[in-house]
This record gives C-alpha cells, sequence and structure tokens, in this order.
C-alpha cells in the first residue's frame, strides 16, 4: 500500500511542477493510457489473447494480429515476433502512430502475426507451481527462454494454424534465445522458414560497452551480492520505477531528462528516436531476471556463448566438465537474416558479423546506412518504416518468392 501511495504522490509531483512552470503534458501520446488490445483496435486492427504453458511451467501471453485492416480472414503466413532483455511484444506496435510499427506493416502484408512475451515480463509473470516473489520463480537465463518459451510458443502457433513452418524476427535477445534454440534443440530448426534477427546478441567478444563493462569484470562478485541480498529481478517489481518513469516522461519539465537517459542507455543521438513515444516506450519496460543480465556479462567476460556457468564442482554435476560447452552454433542451417548498425554499443556489429559467418545458412547481413544507427532505434527509430521494416519485408517476400513458399 505505501509503494502505491509513493507512486500517486510521484505522480502529482511530476504534474504539479509541469502545471506551475506553465507547460503542462507535452504532446502526450494518445497511446499510453490503452491497454494494449485497445491500442491494437485503435489502429483498425484485430487482436487475440493466447495463453501458453512451458515444459517447465510458465504461464505466458502471446497477442496475436491475424490479419490486416482489410478482409476478415485469417492471414496465411504466422511470424513470431520476439523483443529484447528489457522488452515485451508491444515493442513491435508502440511506434505505430509514426507508421513504424512492423507487427502492423506484416499484417497488411499476408502475415498473421504473433507477439512473443518472455518469462518475467508484463505478460509472463504467472507459473503452475511458483510464485514470482519467490526465488525459484526468478532462476532463469535467455537459456531457459531458448529452451523452453521459444519452442512453446512455435508448436502453439504451428498447431493453431495447421502450418508445418512460421517466420521469426527477434531484436536483441530474441537473437540470443533463437541461437539457443537452434543450437540446442535442432528439431526446431525444421519449423522456421527464416529468422530476421535486429542487432542480436550472441558473440560478445568486440563489446566495449564503457558503461558496462566494469559490471561484467566483476560478474562472479555481483552473482554472490544478488544471492545474499535477494536480488532476483531487477528493478524490484513493487517498486513501479518504469511505471513511474513513464508518468514524469509525459510532462514538460522531465521531458529533457527523459531524452537524454534514453540516449545515454541506448548509445547516443542518432537523430532517429522518436521523442513522442518515449512515455510509452517506457510503459512497457518489465523487470528482468537478474540472472538473464549475469549471463550476458558471462558471455562477455568470457569471451564464450554458453550455458550458465555455476562454477567448477557444479559444472561437473551438471555438465560433466569444469565450464559448460559452447552453444553449437556451427550447426544452425536455418536461413537467418541479420539487421545490424555501427552504432550499436550493445550488438556490436563486427559480433554479428562474426557469428553470421560461422553459421551454415546466414543469407543477408544488412548493414543500417545511418552510421549512428543505436540498438533501440530498430525499435523506436521515427524512421523505422523506410529505414529498416520495409526492406525487411521486402526480403522476406524475396525470399519465399525464390523458394517458391507462397502460402507455405
Amino acid at each position: 500500500m505505501k509503494m502505491k501511495a509513493d507512486y500517486k504522490f510521484f505522480v502529482m509531483i511530476c504534474l504539479g511542477v509541469s502545471s506551475l512552470v506553465g507547460q503542462g503534458i507535452y504532446n502526450e501520446h494518445r497511446d499510453v493510457y490503452l491497454s494494449t488490445e485497445e491500442m491494437i483496435q485503435s489502429y483498425g486492427y484485430p487482436v487475440e489473447i493466447h495463453e501458453i504453458i512451458t515444459e517447465d511451467g510458465y504461464i505466458l501471453n502471446m497477442y496475436r494480429i491475424p490479419h490486416g485492416k482489410v478482409g476478415s480472414k485469417v492471414n496465411q503466413k504466422p511470424i513470431l515476433l520476439m523483443h529484447g532483455v528489457y522488452g515485451q511484444g508491444e515493442n513491435y506496435i508502440v511506434n505505430g502512430i509514426n507508421n513504424g510499427s512492423l507487427a502492423y506493416l506484416l499484417a497488411d502484408n499476408g502475415f498473421d502475426v504473433w507477439l512473443g512475451n518472455s518469462r518475467g515480463t508484463q505478460h509472463g509473470r504467472k507459473h503452475i507451481s511458483l510464485n514470482p516473489t519467490s526465488k525459484e520463480f526468478w532462476d532463469f537465463s535467455f537459456h531457459e527462454i531458448g529452451m523452453y518459451d521459444l519452442p512453446a510458443k512455435i508448436d502453439y502457433i504451428l498447431e493453431s494454424t495447421k502450418k508445418e513452418k512460421l517466420h521469426y524476427v527477434g531484436h536483441s535477445q530474441g537473437g540470443t534465445v533463437f541461437y539457443v534454440m537452434a543450437s540446442m534443440r535442432p528439431e526446431y530448426q525444421q519449423k522456421v522458414t527464416l529468422a530476421s534477427l535486429l542487432a542480436p546478441g550472441g558473440y560478445e567478444k568486440h563489446f566495449t560497452n564503457s558503461f558496462l563493462l566494469p559490471f561484467t569484470v566483476r560478474h562472479r562478485e555481483l552473482t554472490k551480492l544478488a544471492d545474499v541480498a535477494n536480488i532476483y529481478e531487477l528493478p524490484p517489481y513493487t517498486m513501479k520505477l518504469f511505471q513511474m518513469v513513464s508518468t514524469a516522461c509525459s510532462t514538460a519539465v522531465f521531458r529533457e531528462i527523459c531524452v537524454f537517459a534514453y540516449h545515454m542507455v541506448s548509445g547516443g543521438d542518432s537523430g532517429e528516436l522518436n521523442e513522442q513515444i518515449l512515455p510509452l516506450v517506457f510503459k512497457y519496460l518489465p523487470t528482468v531476471s537478474t540472472k538473464q543480465l549475469l549471463h550476458y556479462a558471462q558471455t562477455i567476460a568470457s569471451g564464450h556463448m554458453r550455458p550458465w556457468d555455476y562454477g567448477t564442482k557444479k559444472n561437473m554435476e551438471l555438465y560433466g566438465q569444469p565450464v559448460p560447452s559452447d552453444y553449437p552454433v556451427e550447426n544452425i542451417s536455418v536461413p537467418m537474416a541479420m539487421y545490424y548498425s555501427l552504432g550499436d554499443n550493445l550488438a556490436f556489429a563486427k559480433d554479428i558479423e562474426d557469428i553470421c559467418d560461422t553459421m551454415q545458412n546466414c543469407v543477408r547481413k544488412f548493414l543500417m546506412p545511418n552510421e549512428k544507427w543505436t540498438h533501440m532505434d530498430f525499435l523506436a527509430s521515427k524512421n523505422l518504416a523506410h529505414e529498416l521494416n520495409e526492406p525487411l519485408l521486402e526480403f522476406i517476400q524475396d525470399f519465399e518468392n525464390a523458394a517458391n513458399l507462397d502460402g507455405f
């Protein structure tokens, strides 16, 4: 109750200060107060909510946009869109007001669109037996998302649509978990026609982010600290931090602070940010498992993309060796299209090119034309429709035509 009161007080302060300076709410985004379903419907699209249960008991929601604005029949080409670490399915629709929604573009062009959500997001805080306030609920990283969440979604979609294959799009961690699934559960490679990855996380040998690098060096100490302090999700859900930030970013007095913070985290001002959608972006930031973040820290520090390193003793018990083996990404044969940029300070261009060269069937390397294009520009750019979404759609269509896959 106290946290709810603190949140209301914070909102009153934001609005009160803004009123005092005579600026009020700045160009407020019309979608901020809508639910996800209401937002999709407000743009003229149908929407369904589907619930799935993973092999290890997590209950996850997916949003489905079965067809575009025109017509009423379900489109014949299913496609699954997956988000990054601090993201969820709404990432692909928040830019709708700027005609930058990839989900809407795909729905209007023959695709049956499914917006995936991983465990721990606002749409994945349920389990058949575990409580999200427990340590056990949060004992997962991107490994489990790739091993269990993605296969459950793919199986559900293909069963629902009676199709044998689907298309896949993944941003950031959405790429990482695809690598995990495709390499560790290779049977799922036969269920994917083409994987289009946007700034995918994977190899991290060239990671030089000056803000995050010091934390990766201390990942062992941070893991112990998180365990001792019982910090299993970041930020703690009870703080309602991102909801408060979303409200603050809707006020004129905090606008520049929000823009500055966004640029600092995302890698600088590329000139691409659609500032109007910032409150909406923050609204849909979930908390994440601390283990997810620390697993990336392990990957960066070790230079190896592999399952969670528990230390020599437990590694011997679980893996039969002192350290886990690298994910066998060289065995991935699914056609892969990579979209990446030179200005990305989280998924570095050289690492993406290297993993693309390692895999058997990397069919496209698409370097964003703006050299300052950042990690978040793949979702929030004001030029997203022209610079990324349209080229991505065109390539998928060309790929289908070349392989005579129309309608699968």
